[in-house]
């Protein structure tokens, strides 16, 4: 296949075009350096003219103190790209047959232990991310173009060894700081980096598939479990909690917003076990156990 990944440069972006390819597949990226290919109109539709699969991950991290500016440039850097490429597509005469967009289970309302959301759930976010995520799929669906299936992957916090949360959480681990965070109460809804691919792949060969997906493992767990499983995994069975207030302090200090680590997220994919997804990790257990060799 020929594979287009605009907003390819980063941690999963990097992973993807790896993994595809090892798998002997073309990938190209679409960049603000022009890299491989550059966001003018002019470079892009020739190039998705020869793309079988779009993929797109482009938006400004959400790991940042969320400021009015800050606000802003979320939203607005996934809307603008994700324009340019529905003005793109639908001037070509041979558009991609999937477009696969990058999305976010941050959509959803915050739920705990007694409340698992699925795709079919409409109860979603009013605070700043839900907001961002709404108008960003509203942008992505908002154009039908003839032709093209689109997809948007909800994403939960996915763990790889190369970047991402993972780094983060183990070296509070093995620091001695990989306590709960919180309450610890707080559900944590995950992807492993190697299924999230899978998903994709998935996806590309069910052409049934349309619509939302949550790029989400079947078993979210609590802060607290989460966090003693990977102590587990890292063999480190001390753990000093944070409070709350410990954690506002810690996020305001090296520049990201609290509720990233403090809202609870409860979210699984009920589309992706109706057509028989297997996952390679579906537990943390799983997951930390290959993050950890």
């Amino acid at each position: 296949m020929n594979v287009l990944i605009a907003g390819g440069t980063g941690f999963i972006g990097n992973y993807l075009k790896n993994r595809f390819e090892a798998s002997g597949h073309i990938v190209r990226l679409v960049s603000r350096s022009g890299m491989d290919v550059s966001w003018n109109l002019k470079d892009l539709i020739p190039e998705l003219e020869k793309t079988d699969v779009l993929i797109n991950l482009a938006g400004k991290s959400i790991n940042s103190r969320f400021t009015e500016k800050n606000k802003e440039l979320i939203l607005q850097s996934r809307l603008k790209t994700t324009g340019i490429l529905n003005e793109a597509v639908a001037a070509c005469k041979n558009p991609p047959a999937l477009w696969i967009n990058a999305s976010a289970t941050g959509i959803y309302k915050h739920t705990g232990q007694n409340q698992t959301l699925n795709e079919s759930s409409m109860d979603f976010a009013s605070d700043f991310l839900g907001n961002v995520v709404q108008l960003w799929e509203r942008e992505f669906f908002g154009t039908s173009i003839p032709g093209v299936r689109k997809t948007a992957i909800r994403t939960s916090v996915v763990l790889g060894k190369s970047g991402g949360a993972y780094p983060i959480f183990k070296l509070l681990a093995i620091t001695g700081l990989g306590g709960k965070q919180g309450s610890g109460a707080q559900m944590v809804s995950w992807i492993h980096i190697e299924d999230y691919y899978r998903i994709i792949l998935f996806i590309i060969e069910e052409s049934g598939i349309s619509g939302v997906i949550n790029a989400s493992a079947p078993f979210p767990v609590t802060n607290q479990i989460f966090m003693k499983t990977l102590r587990k995994a890292k063999r480190f069975p001390v753990g000093i909690p944070a409070p709350e207030w410990a954690i506002k302090l810690g996020t305001g200090i090296v520049g990201v917003d609290s509720s990233l680590i403090l809202a609870s997220s409860n979210v699984n994919s009920e589309i992706l076990m109706k057509n028989g997804f297997e996952f390679r990790f579906p537990t943390v257990e799983k997951a930390f156990l290959d993050l950890t060799q």
